[in-house]
């Protein structure tokens, strides 16, 4: 790895703490006792229970996570915890413009998850605060993954808009940070 490469990853693990941390401040007073962390080793073994779980909706294997933040360094990585359950991941990286932070995967814990309901905002306020940090001027949730997700993102306070896919994009949802 080249020097600079790593002098990135290490510059903007800086600034993925920083969102980390001032979300978690500014999380409303119902939230104040998960915790955001990075998708680290710890999340990774959490997430291993998911896979055996029938209810879960997607099969992403979080295993991609680390080598995705070294081969993206402004990658944006976050894993939602209440206690020692493992809430939610979620991973993105800035648009090659920088102009937008991108949601490229969510998931939530499958079954009974705490909370469940407002996951989407913490990792929506974590990613807001990511963006600004980095100075991106817009938040994108990349290839919604049915219309039922689309029309929850769409009546999100702020709400998001539907941008349509072309040949060298897929759909995504767009806000204003």
């Amino acid at each position: 790895m080249q020097k600079s490469h790593q002098q990135a990853i290490d510059k903007y693990e800086e600034y993925r703490n920083q969102a980390r941390s001032i979300a978690m401040e500014n999380l409303p007073e119902s939230l104040k006792s998960l915790r955001l962390a990075s998708v680290d080793n710890k999340a990774l073994q959490a997430f291993e229970m998911w896979q055996e779980i029938p209810e879960r909706k997607v099969d992403w294997d979080w295993t991609f996570a680390n080598r995705y933040c070294v081969r993206y360094p402004k990658a944006f990585d976050l894993s939602v915890w209440a206690s020692n359950t493992l809430l939610s991941l979620t991973l993105g990286r800035p648009t090659y413009n920088g102009t937008s932070i991108r949601m490229d995967f969510i998931e939530r814990r499958p079954s009974y998850c705490p909370y469940s309901g407002q996951l989407f905002s913490v990792s929506q306020l974590a990613y807001e605060t990511y963006g600004r940090l980095i100075g991106a001027e817009y938040i994108r949730i990349v290839e919604p993954m049915n219309n039922a997700l689309i029309a929850y993102y769409t009546s999100q306070d702020g709400g998001f808009k539907l941008m349509p896919g072309s040949q060298s994009n897929p759909c995504y949802l767009v806000k204003h940070l």
